[in-house]
């Protein structure tokens, strides 16, 4: 199938957290199945990131094809996250990413957001062989999915353009968490992960050695190898 791999971005407040997930997941793009690593912006003035990364603009006309692998679609404005339960600018960018599947016939969306790390070969692999449906990871933590890991194929397409259909307004006028409202066809429950970042102090030894993502990890020192 052919596969995008994409996390949303506004690079302005800790550039090197998106050129530390650029660094992790492009050497893994044949490992993941994917042929294109893509980060799509939210209005940011930092784009100059990564020799490797073409920027183009999301308010188009996009390109007929994907020239680079690895490439940020950059919208012109900020919209950012106005409250905790408002944040027009990560719908924006996340339900963009279908449109793009769609221009550039792609079969296979995995998301997997910048302070997130895949750090297992189980669940490489299994993000690599899913196949159809919208599957989420958990978050035991908050017993809810866990959105920042998603694979959305391509009989799941509509379902996402539903959502990017619905404009911006909508997510700036409403407000409710993204876990609460993606239609999910699967929600996988056997890998070890969860938000570990979020703990102001975190150490090492905290996190299991036996997980298989780790969540919110931004600190240099708890960055996988």
């Amino acid at each position: 199938m052919k596969t995008l791999i994409f996390c949303t971005s506004y690079t302005d407040n800790d550039p090197q957290r998106y050129q530390n997930w650029i660094n992790y997941y492009y050497p893994k793009i044949n490992e993941l199945g994917a042929e294109q690593l893509l980060l799509i912006d939210d209005g940011s003035k930092i784009t100059d990131l990564d020799p490797k990364l073409k920027v183009i603009k999301a308010e188009g006309p996009l390109p007929d094809t994907l020239e680079s692998s690895l490439n940020m679609i950059h919208f012109r404005d900020n919209l950012g996250r106005t409250a905790l339960l408002t944040y027009p600018g990560w719908w924006r960018s996340f339900t963009f990413s279908v449109k793009l599947a769609q221009k550039y016939s792609f079969d296979k969306i995995i998301h997997i957001e910048s302070d997130y790390y895949v750090v297992s070969q189980k669940l490489i692999d299994y993000l690599k062989k899913i196949e159809s449906g919208w599957t989420a990871l958990w978050s035991e933590t908050y017993r809810f999915p866990e959105t920042a890991i998603q694979v959305i194929c391509k009989d799941a397409f509509a379902d996402l353009e539903k959502f990017y259909n619905k404009g911006v307004e909508f997510y700036q006028e409403n407000k409710f968490f993204a876990e609460q409202k993606l239609p999910f066809t699967k929600v996988e429950k056997g890998f070890m992960g969860d938000r570990y970042g979020e703990n102001p102090n975190l150490l090492p030894t905290d996190i299991p050695q036996n997980a298989d993502y780790v969540g919110q990890i931004t600190r240099s020192r708890f960055l996988p190898g």
